[in-house]
């Protein structure tokens, strides 16, 4: 009869603890060897489901990353807007710009935004004439008015999309004046780039010396057919100022080669004095893109407007020539300058108040910038040597 073991008997006892030691103890190492497994299927586990989620949860990132798509919604868009959409996240600036060259075509494939009329609007001035007789305007963006035989093209400096109504014009035609007997030809007005004083502008069927077989000017306002009418026909005084003044054809003022003439001495008469009253506003732009250095300081500024001493500010318009020994002579126009850039209003008042700030530099014409007496001038717009001569701008007859 076998003998019932106790609980008590050490032999009874041993056995057991040496295996459930050795058992825990294999357990244990089993488990040590797992764990960099397992910690690496837990990282792989949640992060496939995160990556999915995650591009399940954006769907715009894949829609701005199909071109044809995102060509759509930037049609949509103002300029702000896009830039606020970039900034939004890295994801969505790399989609909207992939390559250096993405944000030139996207802003040239966004509508015109209005910010020209909303600054010519600002700016501009209606006279009390305009209020007394029965005058109507159109001062309206592509965009806005839904007119789109208004032509449009990429500002030349920022790139954003501009009309002709939203860029910068030397005049502007943009007031129609019906008259009151029908045999009569209306009157037009408008404003010379920013200036506030609303002007009287004489179609080419007002004067003779024109070609009559030009089609009439109409009211842009009532017909969406008929202009623009802007840098056209004769520009006359501003309607509110008391002075005499012989209309200046706005053609001839346009292409005058500003490299071996001025404004101020081209037009005018003996009757209205130097220059013409008309072209006040038009003479000032021409005149304050001059640059009166000494000997010494032309000479460094034949390396480029950086080598100049005090430093400029940064002339953005410019590009830089490096090694250049001597200066190109300047032939810039009112329209080469102006027009045939096709600049936004908003780049074009950025770049007049930088060359306003150089003029405060030095408000002596006679003297250069360090001081020493002038005897040279340069172009602001092209960085060329201006051969006219220096117009003592305190001449009777020369004032600005």
């Amino acid at each position: 009869m076998k003998r019932k073991c106790s609980l008590d008997d050490p032999a009874t006892l041993s056995p057991r603890k040496k295996a459930r030691r050795a058992t825990s103890m294999a357990s244990k190492k089993a488990v040590m060897a797992d764990i960099p497994t397992a910690v690496g299927l837990i990282s792989a586990s949640r992060m496939r489901p995160t990556t999915i989620a995650t591009a399940k949860a954006c769907p715009l990132i894949q829609v701005l990353r199909q071109y044809a798509l995102l060509e759509s919604l930037v049609a949509s868009l103002k300029p702000k807007d896009l830039l606020a959409l970039a900034l939004s996240c890295k994801a969505t600036y790399s989609a909207l710009f992939p390559h250096p060259e993405s944000l030139d075509n996207l802003l040239g494939r966004m509508p015109c935004c209005g910010t020209g009329v909303e600054m010519r609007k600002r700016m501009h001035q209606k006279s009390t004439f305009y209020y007394a007789y029965q005058c109507t305007e159109f001062t309206q963006c592509r965009t806005s008015s839904g007119r789109q035989t208004i032509e449009k093209r990429p500002c030349a400096t920022c790139k954003v999309t501009t009309c002709d109504e939203c860029r910068i014009h030397c005049v502007y035609q943009s007031i129609y004046e019906t008259p009151e007997d029908s045999e009569d030809l209306p009157n037009f007005s408008g404003f010379v780039l920013l200036d506030p004083l609303e002007c009287a502008i004489l179609s080419p069927h007002h004067l003779s010396i024109e070609d009559i077989e030009l089609p009439k000017w109409q009211d842009r306002a009532s017909d969406a057919t008929s202009g623009p009418y802007h840098d056209q026909g004769f520009l006359d005084m501003p309607l509110e100022v008391d002075q005499p003044g012989t209309p200046e054809k706005i053609s001839d003022v346009l292409d005058v080669d500003l490299g071996v003439n001025s404004l101020m001495t081209w037009s005018g008469n003996s009757q209205f004095g130097f220059p013409s009253p008309v072209l006040k506003s038009l003479c000032n732009v021409a005149e304050q893109r001059k640059l009166c250095l000494c000997e010494c300081c032309f000479g460094e500024a034949s390396k480029g407007y950086e080598g100049l001493k005090p430093e400029l500010p940064k002339l953005s318009w410019l590009t830089s020539n490096p090694g250049l020994e001597s200066f190109k002579e300047c032939h810039c126009s009112l329209r080469s300058h102006i027009l045939d850039r096709w600049q936004c209003v908003k780049c074009y008042e950025s770049e007049e108040s930088t060359i306003k700030g150089l003029q405060k530099m030095a408000p002596d014409k006679a003297f250069c910038r360090c001081g020493l007496a002038a005897g040279r001038i340069v172009c602001i717009w092209c960085w060329g040597e201006i051969l006219v001569q220096m117009i003592d701008s305190s001449a009777p007859g020369n004032e600005p």
